[in-house]
């Protein structure tokens, strides 16, 4: 009897085997479909759909001028910059509204506050980002043709995924532009234009906010 049950027990196994090889099969092969269709669907539009996941390769092929094609290559990085799926369309919307080059730079300054974050605890941020502003004035020069390492992006993009660094940055923002609103300088200009580019940000992150919670409730 032990040895009946056992080989029934066996055959059932083994069935069940040839059924999960065959459903990992099934599976894998539609991943591969999914994957040639988003190839073969893509196209040269600037939008958040068809940038998000398109390879280098693709930009290269699709897109025909230069600046278009950085266009695309900053786009795909806005795509990156978190995985809150609304921080990253804001992202990707006000790189959009800017030429190619000042897309870079504006990128790359969210790339450079989101490590000076990383960086920082709450009594040191306003130094680091002063730091920052300090390195700008001194003919501190982004160029569109420049990459943000991988490393750095890996670094940033595992650490910080909310949306409380904007609000950071926001606020120590306009602390500096208090700070030197008074005296004819630099720091105050610029103080005021990174406050002004994080309330557009954030601006943007809650009208994809709202928009969503109205469609909710719309169900």
């Amino acid at each position: 009897m032990i040895n009946s049950n056992y080989d029934i027990l066996l055959s059932t196994i083994q069935k069940s085997d040839v059924a999960i090889k065959q459903e990992v099969d099934s599976f894998l092969n539609k991943l591969v479909d999914v994957r040639n269709e988003n190839k073969t669907s893509r196209t040269n539009a600037l939008t958040y759909e068809n940038i998000k996941g398109i390879s280098l390769e693709e930009i290269e092929t699709l897109f025909v001028s230069e600046d278009d094609k950085n266009m695309a290559k900053n786009l795909r990085l806005a795509t990156l910059f978190s995985s809150d799926e609304n921080l990253s369309k804001a992202l990707f919307n006000t790189v959009l509204g800017k030429p190619f080059n000042l897309g870079y730079s504006y990128l790359t300054d969210r790339y450079n506050d989101k490590n000076i974050f990383l960086n920082s605890n709450s009594s040191s941020l306003f130094d680091m980002l002063d730091s920052s502003i300090t390195s700008k004035i001194n003919n501190f020069q982004t160029n569109s043709t420049d990459v943000i390492s991988q490393d750095k992006l890996d670094e940033i993009l595992t650490k910080v995924n909310s949306f409380n660094f904007l609000s950071a940055l926001s606020n120590n923002s306009k602390r500096g532009y208090d700070k030197y609103k008074d005296e004819k300088s630099d720091y105050s200009f610029l103080y005021n234009d990174y406050y002004l580019e994080y309330q557009e940000l954030i601006s943007k992150y809650q009208d994809l906010e709202n928009f969503n919670k109205n469609l909710i409730k719309q169900f």
